[in-house]
């Protein structure tokens, strides 16, 4: 089974990826071009999905085969994560 898409909307997925990147949101909101407020609130919109994506993988019956879809890269990020 392929690993679905994002929960995230393509501006939280790069608001993501500048927290990643050890960005602000002040930072973020400039390089977007972007009130920082709508930063804050993807922010806020992704921590919320984090959150309850991680919930979900708690009670999934098929966290483990959803595991084993993932590259080996993305699975060693979220063990490091995760730690």
């Amino acid at each position: 089974m392929a690993v679905s898409r994002s929960i995230l909307s393509t501006g939280e997925r790069a608001v993501a990826e500048g927290l990643r990147d050890g960005l602000d949101a002040e930072e973020i909101a400039r390089q977007r071009e972007e009130p920082v407020e709508a930063v804050e609130n993807s922010v806020r919109r992704v921590r919320e999905k984090t959150d309850r994506a991680l919930a979900t993988l708690a009670e999934s019956p098929f966290l483990t085969e959803a595991a084993a879809d993932l590259d080996d890269a993305t699975r060693e990020r979220l063990l490091e994560a995760l730690e």
